[in-house]
């Protein structure tokens, strides 16, 4: 049968040269590139740069761009035509208001770059984290406090700084049967005869999670000073404040050793803010206790 033909035998050689020449007759043939081809990927390139460079070109306003300050925004005149009144023939009431600051922050000159916790007296409980309205101004030779003050209401444009110690919101550290802690009280230590208040010049309200004393503002001059005692109100002089403006102030202690520690709360009594008309300074310095912003009527 023709089907299992006899083949010629063949020896199989030593090198393996014949193999390799096989594989290069199988290589396939490097075509040359075509001038349209060139053209096509030159375009294509080009195309991928420039949409790189516009992509980085519109994301550039993304990373510049800053959210404006909330206190900067235009605000709603809330007291329209109040200013046609005429307040000879309708006087303006003898009111005082009292404004809590809203920031309240340490700076430390002997560490200039060290920020002060913001929340002083969080902490977690069964129901989740509590975190008090607690803001602590303290002054010592090294560590000044800044506070910050929105004034408002209309025609209340006249302000003094008071500073109420009664002396039952003072904390004794020696009794041994004191079990309350630092919450809304006052400790004096040292000379406390020479507090300085001077003014800031900062417009906005400042974020206290970065602010140290490498970035507090600048001082814009010295207002006044206390001669800190207990048991008594102490009053600045009266400063002209703009209805709905940012008051920045600087608490600091003179004398070395001195130390002023106050705990205060802005909602809850003794030490705290209220609004209170025509009440007798006494009283009123009864109740108050801590470091606050008193309003009069400018009209």
């Amino acid at each position: 049968m023709q089907f299992f033909r006899r083949r010629d035998y063949r020896v199989i050689l030593d090198s393996d040269a014949s193999d390799e020449e096989d594989h290069e007759k199988n290589l396939p043939l490097a075509v040359p590139m075509s001038r349209l081809s060139k053209i096509a990927t030159f375009l294509a390139i080009t195309c991928t740069a420039f949409n790189l460079v516009y992509l980085a070109y519109m994301t550039i306003p993304y990373f510049l761009h800053k959210e404006p300050e909330l206190a900067s925004l235009p605000r709603p005149n809330q007291f329209i035509g109040l200013e046609r009144i005429n307040y000879t023939k309708h006087p303006f009431p003898n009111a005082k208001i009292a404004t809590f600051a809203g920031v309240i922050a340490q700076i430390d000159r002997s560490r200039p770059k060290f920020v002060y916790p913001v929340d002083p007296r969080r902490r977690s409980t069964y129901f989740g984290t509590v975190s008090p309205d607690d803001r602590n101004v303290l002054a010592t030779n090294q560590i000044s406090t800044v506070m910050q003050f929105r004034t408002r209401d209309f025609g209340m444009e006249w302000c003094k700084l008071k500073l109420a110690l009664p002396d039952s919101a003072r904390y004794d550290p020696s009794d041994m049967n004191n079990e309350a802690e630092r919450e809304r009280n006052w400790l004096l230590e040292g000379d406390t005869s020479d507090l300085e208040v001077w003014e800031l010049e900062a417009s906005q309200w400042i974020d206290p999670r970065y602010l140290s004393y490498s970035t507090r503002p600048q001082r814009r001059g010295h207002l006044f000073s206390f001669k800190v005692q207990p048991n008594t109100t102490h009053v600045s002089r009266e400063v002209r404040c703009p209805a709905d403006k940012i008051a920045t102030f600087e608490i600091f202690c003179v004398s070395p050793g001195c130390r002023v520690d106050i705990w205060q709360n802005k909602l809850q009594p003794p030490i705290g803010s209220f609004k209170y008309y025509d009440v007798p300074f006494s009283k009123a310095d009864s109740v108050m206790a801590g470091l606050f912003l008193e309003q009069r009527s400018s009209l």
